[in-house]
C-alpha cells in the first residue's frame, strides 16, 4: 500500500504532471520503482461538477431511501480520504471553460479561453500529463460521455489555439499514439473507421464488438452504438427510462463499462493512465435540468467505482483523482422560497431528459399547432404532468401528484440499486449552496451553446414561440426553485421568460477537487483552498 502522506499524495501526482523523470533502468530506459509514483493512474474529471452536483446526488440518493428526511448517501468519489478545493479561473478570464480549464488540469498551466493544449499565446505546446506518461512507457486511455474531440479530453492529446477545429483535433487523437479511446464519436473527421484502420487502430461502434475486446487487442477506438446529434452517448437518465427513450438505447454502453474495459486492454507491467470525463454533466446544468445531471453524476461515480474496486487488487500501486473542471450552472440546493427545505423525491416523476423532451415530446407538439400557442396551454401542462409529474396547471398540493409513475419504476430501481452500492450509513449533511449565474464561451457545433437555458423572470410584450419553449423546459425542470413547501411547481402559465441579451448559465470559479486513494477507508468532507 502506498504510505504517503496526504500532502505528499497530492505530491506524487504534481510530479507527474511536471515531469520529474524516472531512474533510468540498466538498459538506459525509463525504468520504474517504487519512488517513481503509482503504477496505475486514474484521472476523472465530472465536466461542470462542483460541490453542489455532488452534494444533490446524494441528496436524490439519499431520499429515495427516506424521502423529506435531509438525508444523504455517499457517493463512492466522496468516501475517499482526501479532498480539497481549487480556483479553475482562466488566464484571461475570471469564469474559466472547459478548454483552458481542461488544459490546467491536464498540463499545470493557466491559458486562455478557448485553447487546447497550449500556451496563452496560442502557438507554444504544453506537455500533457498524459504525454508524459506514454514518454515514460505507460499505456495511455482516455475514456468520455461527450464527443472525444470535445473539450476536456482534447487537452490530453491535442495542442490548438481554437477548441471548435474539430477536425485538426481528430487527426491528432489519431496521431498520438494513445492506446485506447472510448465513449462518444467526433464531429468532423469523415471516414472515422477508414481514418481509424490507417493510423493502426481497431475501430468498434456496436455492442458486440465492444464486448468481444480482449486483453492484447491493440490500440482501440470504441464508440458507443448509439450517438445524439453532438455524437455523445446519451443521457443517463434516458437511457435508463423504460416510459421514455431508454426503449431505444438497448445495448447502449455506459461511462463505467467504458471504464473497466479501459482497464482490461491498458493493464500491463508499465502501468497506464486513464482520463476518464463525465461530459455531460456540464450540458444538463447548463439547460438547469438537475434530474438529468444527477443521473450523469451517478453515472460518473459508478465509473469512479470500477476504478476503486481495481484500486483494491492493487493497493500499492494505483491513484485515483477525482475532479472537476469548473462548476456549471449556479446550481441551487435550496432557497428562501421553500424555507431552506429541500424535496429530491420529486425528481423521481421525471421520464426524461431537457433534451429528449424538445426533440421527443415538444418538437411534435408545436409542429402540430401553428403558430404555436402564445403560453402554456392546458394540453401542455398534462404532458407535463405525464413526463415529469409537476402539476402546474391548478398548483395542486404536492402529495398526490405525480403518483402513477409507470415505467419510471425501473429508474428509481436502479438508481436504488446506486443508493445502496454507496454503501454505508445515511448520513445528515447539511446541503447548501451559491446561485449566482455566469457566462461562459460558446461551445462550438457539438457543445452546451444548445443547451443555455434561462432562468424564471418577467418581460414586457408578447412572449415569442421560442420563450413559451424556454417557460416549458424550465417548468419541467427547474424542481430546486420550486416555492412553497406543498407545491411541486409554482410556475404559472402567465410566467416570462427575459430576454438576457445571451446572457448564460455558466462555470463558477471554484471547482471540486477530490485526491483519493480508496483504500484507505471511509471519511467525511474536508476541505481546504490550494
Amino acid at each position: 500500500m502506498i504510505r504517503h502522506t496526504r500532502a505528499s499524495l497530492f505530491a506524487v501526482f504534481v510530479a507527474i504532471v511536471l515531469g520529474v523523470p524516472a531512474a533510468e533502468g540498466r538498459d538506459g530506459s525509463a525504468g520504474r520503482t517504487s519512488a517513481d509514483g503509482p503504477k496505475y493512474i486514474f484521472y476523472f474529471i465530472g465536466d461542470g461538477m462542483a460541490a453542489p452536483q455532488v452534494h444533490a446526488t446524494e441528496a436524490y440518493l439519499g431520499a429515495l431511501g427516506a424521502p423529506g428526511a435531509g438525508r444523504i448517501r455517499q457517493l463512492t468519489m466522496s468516501r475517499f480520504p482526501v479532498h480539497g478545493m481549487q480556483m479553475s479561473y482562466a488566464n484571461n478570464r475570471f469564469i474559466t471553460g472547459s478548454a483552458a480549464a481542461g488544459t490546467a488540469l491536464a498540463c499545470g498551466i493557466k491559458t486562455n479561453i478557448n485553447i487546447i493544449g497550449m500556451h496563452p499565446d496560442g502557438r507554444t505546446p504544453c506537455t500533457t500529463v498524459a504525454e508524459r506518461a506514454r514518454s515514460r512507457g505507460m499505456k495511455v486511455g482516455v475514456v468520455t460521455s461527450v464527443s472525444l474531440d470535445h473539450a476536456t479530453p482534447a487537452v490530453f492529446y491535442a495542442h490548438t489555439p481554437n477548441r471548435i477545429q474539430y477536425r485538426d483535433i481528430g487527426r491528432q487523437l489519431l496521431g498520438s499514439g494513445f492506446d485506447y479511446f472510448a465513449g462518444g464519436g467526433f464531429l468532423a473527421l469523415a471516414d472515422v473507421a477508414a481514418e481509424a484502420a490507417r493510423s493502426g487502430f481497431r475501430y468498434v461502434d456496436t455492442r458486440s464488438g465492444f464486448d468481444g475486446l480482449k486483453a492484447g487487442a491493440g490500440r482501440v477506438i470504441a464508440v458507443n452504438p448509439y450517438l445524439d446529434r453532438s455524437k455523445s452517448i446519451p443521457y443517463e437518465l434516458d437511457r435508463l427510462s423504460a416510459a421514455g427513450p431508454g426503449r431505444d438505447y438497448e445495448g447502449s454502453i455506459t461511462l463505467a463499462e467504458f471504464t473497466e474495459k479501459g482497464i482490461e486492454l491498458l493493464e500491463n507491467e508499465r502501468g497506464f493512465f486513464m482520463m476518464v470525463e463525465g461530459g455531460k454533466i456540464d450540458w444538463a446544468c447548463h439547460a438547469n435540468d438537475a434530474r438529468a445531471a444527477i443521473g450523469d453524476v451517478i453515472a460518473f461515480d459508478e465509473a469512479v467505482a470500477a476504478a476503486a474496486a481495481f484500486a483494491e487488487r492493487h493497493p500499492s500501486e494505483t491513484l485515483i483523482v477525482v475532479t472537476g473542471d469548473h462548476e456549471t450552472g449556479g446550481m441551487t440546493l435550496g432557497f428562501a422560497g421553500t424555507g431552506y427545505e429541500a424535496y429530491y423525491e420529486k425528481l423521481l416523476a421525471q421520464a426524461m431528459t431537457f433534451e429528449a423532451f424538445d426533440s421527443r415530446v415538444l418538437a411534435p407538439y408545436k409542429a402540430a399547432r401553428n403558430p404555436a400557442p402564445a403560453d402554456v396551454d392546458g394540453a401542455m401542462w398534462r404532458i407535463i404532468l405525464e413526463h415529469f409529474g409537476l402539476d402546474g396547471a391548478r398548483l395542486t398540493p404536492g402529495d398526490g401528484d405525480g403518483e402513477d409513475l409507470g415505467g419510471r419504476r425501473a429508474i428509481f430501481a436502479l438508481d436504488r440499486r446506486a443508493a445502496t452500492a454507496a454503501g454505508g450509513d445515511a448520513q445528515h449533511e447539511g446541503t447548501q449552496g451559491e446561485g449566482e449565474e455566469e457566462g461562459r464561451e460558446g461551445e462550438g457545433t457539438g457543445g452546451a451553446t444548445s443547451g443555455h437555458r434561462r432562468r424564471p423572470g418577467t418581460t414586457a410584450g408578447r412572449p415569442s414561440s421560442q420563450n413559451v419553449t424556454s417557460r416549458l423546459r424550465h417548468a419541467a425542470s427547474s424542481v430546486f426553485r420550486s416555492g412553497g413547501a406543498r407545491r411541486t411547481c409554482t410556475v404559472p402559465s402567465s410566467h416570462r421568460l427575459p430576454r438576457r441579451g445571451g446572457r448564460r448559465a455558466g462555470p463558477r470559479g471554484r471547482a471540486l477537487f477530490v485526491l483519493a486513494r480508496p483504500f484507505r477507508g471511509l471519511s467525511g468532507w474536508f476541505s481546504w483552498v490550494y
